[in-house]
């Protein structure tokens, strides 16, 4: 999980970039991004002990 969140998060900063701007489908994927990496997190950090 955390990585797709991570490759998530890269492809939208990837596009901003190349772009020049940032639209709705961007923010929607960082967003997507970021929640998908940290409940990742979560779930490793709950499992793990």
């Amino acid at each position: 999980m955390q990585l797709f969140g991570f490759a998530a998060v890269g492809l939208c900063l990837f596009a901003g970039l190349q772009t020049g701007d940032y639209g709705r489908i961007e923010l929607a994927q960082f967003i997507l991004g970021i929640f998908l990496f940290y409940t990742g997190t979560y779930f490793k950090n709950r499992t793990s002990k």
